[in-house]
């Protein structure tokens, strides 16, 4: 009788954890000094930190996990998008991080515990990046829009000591487009006043991950299943693309003691492309349009700096406050020529938008000295950012007069937080972490294409979370939390002015925004059971239960002889998580084996969503993950291999009260090898996509009273291939 897939890989990574658990009951063989070796091979004080993080994520009650810069840049990935794709638990579609089992809504990032205001995750050059903190549970001190969880980048911090370093790394690579990438990086110290200035220059970052080629294949039948109408189209797309960002930060202590950090991200990218989309009618009526060709131009220039003081004031009491602002200005352009199916031109098409983002954003928390067995902290938050959105369409008719069609609206977003946490050690090993949190959001809204709207929510958070260590070593330990969470709508969902569409249809509807829309309310139980060897033997199992509330779906029906698509809320959503993972040298099981690290993780989903048609009502569109990550370091020769290997099921999903969908996912492997030339130099090679998975596939199908449509989408796929050179000055 043959056996799931899933059943499989969850027998082999228990049995893992069991010989894991059982070897780390024998005694270690006394010729296989693990532990001395990997000492030997620490070399920079970048990694000392690292472990210094892990090792206090391992005694606090708030559970967290730490992904190191070296971690993240092995594979020579020049943005965090292409990083994190290899991070087990992680995924990355359409340039959004999302923890696994939901989707990117759900996931928070931040930078340094904020919202990235005013900039992108993807403006942060790598080489500025220090850490990754991924936070499976909620955490007063963030904001409690994290249902699915919390992923923090921690930025470096300034130069400790006075002796300046500066780096240079530059990266060619080929994903369907040539890329190119130039690093720079200084740092240093001058008395009171250190600093640390990152600035990265690419070409073609963006463009080298969009598909060349698309094709998609669509019918409409009626409720008996005849087919009504069957075309298909190809995209074809070249574009190319630029960027530069620089991140400085700088650190002065003032005589009194006081920290003040600042810290100002800028970027600015701008870019082209030509495209063309082809239709082909094989049954029914034919559209109006039979084929378009489209000429796009974007820029965009982001704005973020922050000003930090850091003090203690009598009593022990420690103060740290922020306050900064930020901005974002984006213009993009588009023109297209539309033409009937027998070829003449029908009608052209110009956009032209223009976005300006201007906020101010504040923060603070206060910690009380209390005695040894509490650590006390209340703090705030609060931004303000106002959006101004002017949208010019001009439709010119083959041989008729122009017809301009201006939109412009205007968004106030106001949002507030205060928090208090405790983190209390009852016992000498064990601590219990009890958070509160209050935040609002306010949207008030104008427009010449839409109705004048204000938008207020509070969501009140309480979080609990424990940690109970099994013995004085702490090498095992016990987790449990229970937090409330909430997502709150997008503000597309809510303001958004009507976007027509050309050939508007089921596959092909309008968009008008919903400003009734209400929050996604969550309860979340975590549980985790840790080990942590002083051998490198490493194991977890981790479970988590949740229930979702107000679920954000889109909606499909037909007004004033045309096809819209807007958010509501829809059901409710109840999800369960198993993951199991390892990591282990392979010299703690083999005396003689080589200079192998091996990590194994394997999740486990399930999920039923009320309300939506069986039984396809599920979360996420697949059942589970594996993922397998080795590191090999030679004896003989100054170089370090590795890889990163995904597996997982998928199956169809239906994301709305009208919609399932069947997303292809194929398994992935990656491969990298670096080679150290001398102490300050070193050239890396990384081949992902090994397995030359061309082309990803999405079905979806539509169920609408009287009729059923289905679309399904082929997108390219290639090998990519980065070459990087390092030197440290």
């Amino acid at each position: 009788m043959p056996y799931p897939m899933s059943s499989v890989l969850t027998l082999l990574l228990s049995n893992v954890l069991v010989v894991s658990a059982h070897a780390q009951q024998a005694p270690a063989p006394q010729s296989a000094p693990a532990v001395k070796a990997e000492g030997k091979q620490e070399p920079q004080k970048v990694e000392v930190q690292a472990r210094g993080e892990v090792q206090a994520a391992r005694q606090e009650a708030a559970a967290r996990t730490i992904i190191s810069n070296a971690d993240l840049v092995k594979f020579g990935d020049t943005n965090i998008f292409d990083a994190m794709r290899k991070v087990p638990g992680v995924q990355v579609n359409n340039n959004k991080i999302q923890l696994a089992g939901l989707n990117a809504n759900y996931t928070q990032v931040l930078i340094d515990g904020e919202p990235p205001r005013g900039v992108n995750v993807e403006d942060i050059p790598m080489q500025m990046i220090d850490r990754i903190e991924i936070y499976r549970t909620a955490n007063a001190q963030f904001s409690t829009q994290a249902v699915g969880g919390t992923v923090n980048i921690i930025l470096k911090r300034s130069a400790a000591t006075s002796q300046p370093a500066r780096t240079i790394k530059l990266t060619a690579a080929y994903n369907q487009r040539e890329q190119g990438t130039v690093e720079f990086n200084d740092s240093g110290k001058n008395g009171n006043l250190s600093h640390n200035v990152a600035v990265t220059a690419s070409l073609n970052n963006v463009g080298s991950s969009i598909p060349r080629t698309t094709l998609t294949e669509q019918s409409i039948a009626d409720s008996n299943g005849k087919v009504l109408q069957q075309y298909n189209s190809n995209m074809d797309k070249r574009m190319s693309d630029r960027d530069i960002r620089i991140v400085p930060r700088f650190t002065y202590k003032t005589a009194n003691n006081i920290n003040l950090i600042s810290t100002t991200m800028f970027a600015h990218a701008d870019g082209e492309a030509d495209s063309g989309r082809a239709y082909q009618f094989l049954q029914g009526p034919v559209l109006d349009i039979g084929s378009i060709r489209y000429h796009d131009t974007n820029n965009r220039t982001s704005l973020n700096s922050t000003l930090r003081a850091m003090a203690s004031l009598d009593n022990d009491i420690k103060l740290d406050i922020s306050g900064g602002f930020h901005a974002n200005r984006m213009k993009n352009g588009q023109t297209s020529s539309n033409f009937a199916p027998d070829g003449k031109l029908s009608f052209d098409r110009n956009y032209d938008t223009n976005v300006r983002v201007l906020g101010g954003h504040t923060s603070g928390k206060v910690s009380f000295p209390t005695n040894a067995e509490h650590d006390i902290v209340v703090g705030w938050t609060g931004s303000r950012t106002v959006v101004n959105i002017d949208r010019d369409q001009t439709d010119i008719p083959a041989g008729g007069a122009a017809v301009f069609l201006p939109q412009n609206a205007r968004n106030e977003l106001t949002k507030a937080a205060i928090y208090a946490q405790d983190e209390w050690k009852f016992q000498k090993n064990s601590s219990l972490y009890l958070g509160l949190r209050w935040e609002s959001l306010g949207i008030a809204s104008e427009g010449s294409a839409q109705q004048k709207s204000d938008y207020n929510t509070s969501v009140l958070s309480p979080i609990v979370q424990t940690m109970w260590q099994l013995n004085p070593e702490n090498t095992d330990r016990i987790r449990v939390g229970l937090a409330r969470t909430y997502q709150a709508p997008n503000d597309f969902y809510l303001v958004s002015p009507k976007i027509y569409s050309v050939n508007n249809s089921i596959q092909n509807p309008n968009f008008v925004g919903n400003p009734t829309l209400r929050p996604e309310l969550a309860w979340g139980l975590d549980t985790a059971f840790e080990h942590n060897g002083k051998d490198g033997l490493n194991y977890s199992a981790r479970a988590k239960i949740q229930q979702i509330n107000d679920l954000h779906r889109e909606t499909l029906y037909f007004d004033n002889n045309a096809w819209w698509k807007k958010y509501v809320n829809a059901g409710s959503a109840r999800g369960a998580s198993l993951e199991l993972s390892t990591q282990f040298p392979l010299k703690r099981f083999m005396t003689d084996a080589p200079d192998l690290d091996v990590s194994l993780t394997y999740i486990h989903f399930w999920s039923d969503v009320k309300g939506f048609p069986e039984p396809y009502n599920q979360l996420n569109p697949y059942t589970y993950q594996f993922t397998l990550n080795m590191n090999y370091r030679m004896k003989a020769l100054p170089v370090t291999m590795g890889m990163n290997a995904r597996l997982q099921d998928v199956h169809w999903q239906q994301i709305s009260l009208t919609d399932r969908e069947y997303v292809k996912s194929p398994a992935t492997l990656d491969l990298y090898a670096m080679w150290k030339i001398d102490k300050q130099s070193s050239l890396r090679l990384a081949v992902n996509n090994i397995t030359n998975s061309n082309m990803t596939d999405q079905t979806v199908i539509s169920n609408v009273p009287g009729f059923i449509s289905s679309t399904r989408t082929q997108n390219e796929r290639a090998r990519q291939i980065n070459l990087s050179y390092e030197h440290k000055f």
